[in-house]
């Protein structure tokens, strides 16, 4: 297709930024070497039965110059029970990775992560050497996604998939971690083979609707109301080339999806090199902030708690969980959660933001009662009309029965804190476990400015919390009126 000087220039830089020369290109493959070595070299040491390959994006030369991530995998044997994967693989995952430093994170199995020679990542993930579809776990399709993209990608295709990777990455919506909620980076690969380029990839997905099917090997051409049942209620279906039972979009989620929908559109109309590499957020002074903290026209609620005994993986899903219970708490108080997002360093130290349009609550409320003539009449009247929480009524409009009573709860703060120090420390309420055992140890709720204390120490946290109170997402500064 034929496109403009300015977009031109833009794509260009990208594409040079982005592909890494001859010398970047050997020093990686030297490195994964190494460690594949070291992976087959700790295996046969301890008398375990292992092909080691690797895998992931520096297989199919598709990864970006200055973010490597190296997957190792370790194929294991399909007799091979999944505790013995958990143990034995992984000690010898761990082992291998043991000069570095590594952590481990958890997919539908765990796997080993560390950060090797000039912050280079490197994962090492153990799955079941099977033939499609015997699938034994979710990262047993690797392999065969990297051979389909290997064998189907053209080589001018693999700049295309990084621009894309870029811009995904520029506008938020890339990783399929359960933080991210976004595109991996085999669906990526998957969109260049299907609509051909980048630029006609952000045209489709402009144009996307909810529940959109993409079926690269035209499993469901003659059927696509049987991948719609198949994959029920899902905004975005890709079909997997290697497995037609399964959506390689099934990890992104819906704000994502629109994020990146809205994002392209708006590329498309007014290109710019924001949506690939937007300017790092500058966190607020801290004179700024508790200025703006003080004036703020809604509350902020900080649930501030640490050491959650979890990887990272499950923490997060552990956060989001929470966060959602919590708000369905507080919005069942008649607290109306405006917003809510999470924080964590996945170390030590964890908040939930919830953006209240009011902490307070005036101490009355009305409350609806049954039609007059119900069976139910009789019942409500005995209940409120000698009630001492009862300020007016029981009357009757528009042919019901209401009452104005006091609210048991007027303020968000005190109502959590009781909630959440009570015997069960929230999980009645649907508070993920770990995150309710450490709350069991140590909590803080946090109001407005009281938050300054951590923001002052906590670089990471003073970000988040610029980024959040500016709301928009920074490609959409370009489009200010003036």
């Amino acid at each position: 297709m034929s496109i403009g000087k300015e977009l031109k220039v833009i794509l260009d830089r990208v594409s040079r930024k982005e592909t890494p020369d001859k010398a970047k290109r050997e020093k990686v493959l030297k490195i994964a070497e190494k460690l594949k070595h070291k992976v087959e070299v700790e295996a046969l040491n301890r008398g375990v039965k292992v092909k080691v390959s690797l895998e992931g994006s520096v297989a199919k030369d598709t990864w970006l110059r200055d973010e490597v991530d190296i997957d190792i995998f370790m194929l294991i044997p399909e007799t091979v029970e999944r505790k013995v994967l958990e143990t034995v693989y992984m000690d010898v995952a761990r082992s291998s990775l043991k000069e570095y430093g590594w952590i481990e994170r958890y997919a539908e199995h765990p796997y080993v992560e560390a950060i090797v020679e000039d912050g280079i990542k490197v994962n090492i993930v153990p799955c079941y050497e099977v033939k499609p579809p015997n699938w034994k776990s979710a990262t047993d399709r690797t392999p065969y996604h990297t051979q389909y993209i290997k064998r189907k990608l053209k080589e001018n295709q693999k700049t295309e998939v990084r621009i894309l990777k870029r811009f995904m990455k520029g506008v938020e919506v890339y990783g399929a971690d359960i933080k991210t909620g976004g595109f991996s980076g085999y669906l990526t690969e998957l969109l260049i083979l299907y609509y051909g380029s980048f630029l006609e990839t952000l045209k489709a997905a402009s144009k996307w609707k909810i529940g959109e099917i993409i079926d690269v090997e035209g499993y469901y051409k003659n059927n696509l109301e049987e991948a719609k049942k198949l994959f029920d209620e899902t905004h975005l279906i890709l079909i997997d080339p290697v497995d037609k039972h399964r959506n390689v979009a099934a990890a992104v989620r819906l704000e994502k999806f629109n994020v990146f929908r809205s994002a392209s559109k708006f590329f498309l109309e007014k290109p710019s090199l924001n949506f690939f590499y937007p300017p790092q957020t500058i966190p607020l002074k801290p004179e700024k902030m508790e200025k703006i903290l003080d004036e703020y026209p809604s509350d902020l609620m900080f649930l501030s708690f640490r050491d959650v005994k979890a990887v990272p993986d499950v923490l997060w899903g552990q956060m989001y969980k929470t966060q959602k219970a919590i708000k369905n708490f507080l919005e069942k108080f008649d607290f109306k959660v405006l917003r809510s997002e999470c924080w964590s360093d996945e170390v030590k130290h964890n908040l939930i933001i919830f953006e209240l349009e009011n902490l307070n609550l005036k101490n009355i409320k009305k409350h609806f009662g049954p039609p007059i003539s119900s069976s139910e009449e009789k019942k409500f009247i005995q209940k409120y009309i000698q009630n001492p929480q009862t300020i007016s009524g029981p009357y009757i409009k528009n042919g019901r029965w209401v009452v104005l009573v006091k609210r048991k709860h007027v303020n968000a703060k005190i109502l959590l804190e009781k909630k959440l120090k009570s015997e069960d420390f929230g999980r009645t309420i649907g508070v993920g476990s770990k995150i309710s055992e450490a709350l069991k140890k140590e909590f803080k709720i946090y109001v407005g400015k009281e938050i300054m204390g951590f923001y002052r120490q906590n670089s990471s946290f003073a970000v988040f919390l610029t980024k959040f109170l500016r709301g928009k997402p920074s490609w959409l500064e370009q489009f200010n009126s003036n």
